[in-house]
């Protein structure tokens, strides 16, 4: 399913049509992993090898847990000694020329298939170290998303047309949601001639642009100076960027984010944590707060409603399943409340089960943002 600026069949003349690629576009692996073989890692290769696990949790020698296809699972796999487990450890960590110290017991790494590496030691820990790692799906692609349920054909259309027409976007949802998977998915979307900057604390985004600049925070370390999101974001908008893309805004990096979305570099998008639309943005506001800039909260308010257009919320079910469970517009204030009008929802089949995921997917208005996007001679059918 390839996106048209009109979805009825008729014939489309017009030189100027917007077009994005195709829905099915696939991140080259070899951009994520630079030619890099994955290391070694013993009894866990299994795991990673198993493309359907998407979580591994290595809790102590004895208790090693993963998610897959959204269920927590508890493996048979058990380590002979904590010499083996550390071994793991040193194999991670060493292409960051990091080690463990009971002074420095926290780290992070990315291995070369993009998955995040997060280790937690002693003195934090008790029975040794415990390893986290969050595996990412090889396929960034919409089209999977309508075959598991998450979305369905009308909401596709609507979001890649929201993607192709630069609309802000800010997709919100709890840990584990799949935030980062639909943020990948939709900068495939993104035409191909836009310059975009990514910015992130850990390598979730593949390169799948031809000018697509990756930015990486630092953590400060000895001899080196600490570099976060918000240098990189102040440094982005000197890069000549046509989107800026936030892995995950955490922090007071929100108020330049912001600022640069109402400074002509539409289309950017970030994922934030939060369970409803409504907390997404008051959580956006607090991270603004964080900023240091002294701004009152109606100007703040007014600032968000001006930058951001769509909010993309993402539940994840007690059965594993992940939907866009509301899409929602900012359509702007009123007595320094940010308004809020919803486009799509997810509606329960049983309003009695609040944990069931067996419902369908809602049309319930026509929305500002689709006028926006008609004026572009872009038309979703909805």
């Amino acid at each position: 399913m390839g996106f048209r600026s009109k979805f009825d069949g008729e014939e489309n003349t017009d030189s100027n049509t917007v077009q994005s690629p195709h829905l099915n576009t696939q991140p080259n692996p070899a951009a994520l992993s630079k030619g890099v073989p994955m290391p070694d890692l013993g009894l866990i290769n299994p795991l990673i090898q198993d493309h359907e696990v998407t979580e591994i949790m290595i809790n102590d020698l004895r208790n090693i847990a993963i998610e897959k296809r959204g269920q927590i699972i508890v493996t048979p796999v058990r380590f002979k000694s904590i010499d083996e487990l550390n071994r793991i450890v040193r194999i991670l960590l060493e292409p960051t020329g990091r080690t463990l110290t009971p002074e420095h017991p926290l780290a992070m790494a990315t291995l070369p298939d993009g998955s995040r590496v997060h280790i937690a030691a002693p003195p934090v820990t008790e029975n040794g170290p415990c390893i986290t790692i969050r595996r990412f799906p090889k396929r960034y692609n919409i089209d999977n998303f309508i075959a598991n349920g998450t979305m369905d054909k009308r909401i596709a259309h609507f979001l890649e047309a929201c993607v192709v027409g630069k609309q802000n976007i800010l997709i919100s949802g709890g840990t584990g949601t799949g935030k980062t998977t639909i943020l990948n998915s939709f900068i495939a979307l993104i035409p191909p001639h836009e310059r975009v900057i990514t910015i992130e604390d850990t390598a979730e985004i593949p390169l799948i642009l031809p000018n697509q600049v990756k930015m990486m925070t630092r953590p400060a370390s000895l001899g080196a100076d600490l570099i976060d999101a918000k240098m990189l974001v102040m440094n982005a908008l000197r890069m000549r960027p046509d989107r800026i893309i936030i892995g995950e805004c955490r922090g007071s990096e929100a108020m330049d984010m912001i600022q640069a979305m109402n400074t002509g570099h539409q289309g950017s998008m970030t994922t934030i944590h939060a369970n409803t639309p409504r907390d997404a943005l008051m959580r956006l506001e607090t991270l603004m707060m964080t900023s240091g800039i002294d701004i009152p909260l109606p100007a703040m308010r007014r600032q968000i409603v001006n930058a951001i257009q769509v909010i993309v919320q993402i539940r994840r079910f007690h059965t594993g399943a992940r939907k866009i469970v509301s899409i929602q517009e900012i359509t702007g204030m009123e007595q320094d409340v940010i308004l809020t009008q919803e486009i799509f929802s997810f509606e329960n089949s049983n309003p009695n089960d609040h944990h069931s995921d067996q419902g369908s997917f809602r049309f319930n208005v026509s929305a500002k943002v689709i006028e926006n996007l008609r004026a572009q001679g872009i038309r979703a059918q909805l």
